[in-house]
């Protein structure tokens, strides 16, 4: 494997509900949400997922019917925009997905973190499986 994963869940300050979007926090976030993961040496699967390109949208309100979560009324929601990759390594081969383009919606939750909940669907990835060596 060759890009560290990521340890998850990611650990978070507090914030205020009004926080301003932390980037480098969402792309470790999405890393998570997406599945990234290390595996026990000798073990094989592990999962990287590169974010590679981020927008964020205007806040807008929660709403019951559009969003997930703990979400409630009052609570700002910032559509992001992620472009990302997803490989998984294994011995023989590693299967990348790349290209996947979603709408994930950040909200501050109850405890102050960061929370990615609905998303949308813009494009899905294109697979392919690389062989090692």
């Amino acid at each position: 494997m060759s890009a560290e994963a990521l340890s998850c869940p990611v650990a978070q300050s507090a914030v205020t509900a009004d926080a301003k979007p932390d980037l480098e926090l969402f792309q470790q976030l999405i890393r998570c949400k997406k599945g990234e993961k290390s595996v026990a040496a000798g073990d094989e699967g592990a999962v990287t997922v590169e974010v590679t390109a981020l927008q964020v949208a205007a806040p807008r309100p929660w709403t019951y019917r559009q969003d997930s979560g703990s979400g409630q009324e009052g609570t700002r929601v910032f559509p992001v925009k992620a472009t990302y990759t997803v490989r998984t390594h294994y011995r023989a081969a590693t299967e990348i997905e790349d290209g996947w383009i979603r709408i994930l919606n950040f909200y501050v939750d109850g405890f102050g973190e960061w929370q990615i909940g609905s998303e949308e669907p813009v494009k899905s990835a294109t697979t392919q499986r690389v062989p090692v060596g």
